[in-house]
């Protein structure tokens, strides 16, 4: 007999179209995928930090110049303020003859050649070098200059009444002296009038006083050869008017040199004018230059700044978001697989088989789900087509049973009329033996016809109903040994849905032990399963579908309990009918034999009394045949 316990079927599409199939970034695991976040945000930090340097490089830059731009300016500055001064200072003295302002005239001189030396040490200002030096060369011909004119004026001495103006001041005292005393006072009184004259000439400057001058000393002159003084006495007042004439004119004609000396200063601070001016518009176009760059640094140092790290971060976040949809993702797919799954819908696909990380062992474990499911359908579908067959064997094993009885029990009583009329017209002789009570209870069907006919067709209907029974027996026997094959896979089915639910049970989020991140979500072993301090689902979607999947997993375990508990029954029930049926065999069977009995001692009396009818009717014909 076939028996047929195979219980795979693929008659449902359940698996995806490939079990090699991957969600993105599906090929690799939570730590790698942390890794390359983690690679991601170094670089991203890497790339602000670029950007700061840059940035700061330029900045830095730009704010370096300008400040050398501002010491160039400020050094332009003081350099034509301090030749200003130089020249106010120069242009007082001329007017006061003050010597006392040689020492500010010093002082400004000092100034500007310090602002020279710090100009040529500044880098940027190697272009003016030639200027520099026309400068400091001008400037030193200028001092040199002016320490000519204030050691001139201090040899003059008009204001402190030394030297040349002492000179004068001696003699003049001493020749108005001698003048007074020879009784000439109107000739002191001309040589006051020379002094003042002189005097006015050398405050003014001007050369026409000095012919003036010149004609009173030497009306002076006449005048004193023309006195009657002593000519001893006379001589001395002569060498004395001289010697007066050549103190004053001398004091005028150093006043004079004075005055073309003091040109030169226009002369040099013309030559000064050119260099002065080319630092000064030099450090102008690089006050401008160094703004101008100072402020693009500053606008490219907000760009690329507010720009480069907005783009990093935007990145960074890009693929933030890239790691963890590739892990949540999934999840949520897992999470409306197991949903559908738990509304009993099992035309699903299930992604991210091929995966490497959790996702794809939770992916895995429910294809393993599916086909217990499938298999579990199936098995359940078998049972009851079994139950079914089951029910129809037994109602027929019935009927047959019931037909048998009622044929032996017919054809016994159509044996019991049939046996008066036979002995009635034969000679008795011996008597059959009685039928056993057990042919009551026999199957079969007489049709009519003699007592052979009847019995060979109870014994034929008896030899049928073995077969039939035996069959049943062999069927029950096949049964039995596929039930025993389904309860043990349904025993497999047990132990795979309730590792479905461990497994399911032992998911969960965790946080590491340096912070919470991806790499949290793993499965974790009986051993470290531990409680989250900080662990919660990121959706709350998911948490209520693995509550699907955990409800679904105790409610397939339910099913296949009871599905099991119902085999069970339906293997004591064949059991039962197994042995039902073969006590039925036996009894059939036995029946058979007394049958087979009864129809050998009914075939011995029919032997017996055909043999004394064959003698009688042999005696008859002899008589006969000698009477005539």
């Amino acid at each position: 007999m076939n028996t047929d316990n195979n219980l795979d079927h693929d008659f449902l599409e359940l698996q995806g179209d490939t079990p090699a199939e991957r969600t993105f970034l599906g090929g690799m695991r939570l730590g790698a995928r942390v890794r390359l976040f983690v690679w991601a945000g170094l670089l991203t930090l890497a790339g602000a930090v670029s950007l700061f340097v840059f940035t700061d490089d330029r900045l830095f830059s730009a704010l370096d110049n300008a400040q050398a731009s501002k010491r160039v300016t400020t050094l332009a500055a003081q350099l034509e303020l301090g030749i200003a001064n130089a020249r106010g200072t120069e242009k007082s003295f001329l007017l006061s003859k003050d010597t006392a302002l040689a020492d500010e005239f010093q002082l400004h001189m000092s100034s500007v050649t310090e602002a020279l030396e710090k100009l040529s040490r500044i880098p940027i200002a190697e272009t003016q070098r030639k200027h520099i030096d026309t400068i400091r060369d001008g400037l030193a011909q200028y001092d040199e200059q002016f320490a000519k004119i204030v050691a001139s004026e201090k040899a003059l001495g008009l204001l402190d009444g030394t030297g040349m103006s002492l000179d004068l001041q001696n003699v003049t005292e001493d020749l108005q002296a001698k003048f007074s005393t020879a009784g000439y006072g109107n000739l002191a009184g001309q040589v006051s009038r020379i002094n003042q004259e002189g005097k006015e000439t050398l405050l003014s400057g001007f050369k026409k006083g000095v012919e003036e001058i010149r004609k009173r000393y030497q009306t002076l002159i006449v005048f004193l050869k023309e006195t009657k003084i002593p000519s001893k006495r006379k001589k001395a007042l002569q060498d004395l008017l001289k010697q007066h004439e050549t103190n004053l004119l001398a004091m005028i004609n150093a006043r004079f040199s004075q005055a073309e000396e003091v040109r030169q200063f226009d002369d040099l601070l013309a030559y000064l004018a050119p260099s002065t001016g080319a630092i000064k518009g030099f450090s102008e176009r690089y006050q401008r230059r160094t703004a101008q760059d100072l402020a693009s640094a500053r606008v490219l140092s907000r760009a690329v700044l507010s720009g480069g790290g907005a783009g990093l971060l935007v990145l960074l976040l890009i693929i933030g978001l890239m790691v963890i949809r590739s892990m949540t993702a999934p999840m949520r797919q897992l999470a409306t697989v197991a949903g559908r799954l738990a509304d009993g819908d099992r035309n699903v696909t299930l992604p991210a088989l091929g995966n490497s990380d959790a996702s794809g062992a939770i992916a895995r474990a429910l294809a393993q789900w599916l086909e217990a499911l499938r298999d579990l359908d199936q098995l359940r579908r078998e049972l009851d087509d079994t139950r079914n067959n089951l029910k129809e064997a037994l109602s027929r094993a019935e009927a047959s049973d019931m037909v048998a009885t009622d044929a032996a029990r017919a054809a016994l009583l159509s044996d019991e009329g049939e046996e008066p009329e036979t002995a009635a017209a034969s000679t008795p002789t011996t008597t059959p033996a009685p039928v056993p009570d057990k042919i009551a209870d026999l199957p079969g069907g007489f049709g009519g016809g003699g007592a052979i006919s009847s019995a060979s067709r109870q014994l034929a209907s008896f030899s049928h109903y073995v077969t039939a029974a035996a069959d049943d027996v062999e069927r029950t026997e096949a049964l039995i040994k596929g039930l025993d094959d389904a309860t043990r896979q349904m025993d497999d089915m047990s132990s795979l849905v309730m590792a479905i639910r461990d497994q399911t049970n032992l998911l969960a989020f965790r946080s590491g032990p340096k912070g919470s991140g991806p790499d949290n979500l793993v499965i974790l072993s009986g051993k470290d399963k531990e409680p989250a301090q900080d662990a919660r689902y990121s959706d709350q979607d998911m948490a209520k579908r693995f509550e699907q999947i955990r409800e679904t997993t105790e409610r397939a375990e339910r099913v296949t309990g009871s599905v099991r508990h119902t085999m069970n029954e339906v293997t004591t029930m064949a059991r039962e009918i197994a042995t039902t049926a073969s006590e039925q065999a036996i009894e059939a069977t036995t029946k058979l034999l007394s049958q087979s009995e009864y129809l050998q001692n009914m075939l011995d009396d029919v032997i017996s009394k055909v043999k004394p009818s064959g003698k009688e009717s042999g005696n008859e014909a002899q008589p006969q045949a000698t009477g005539p």
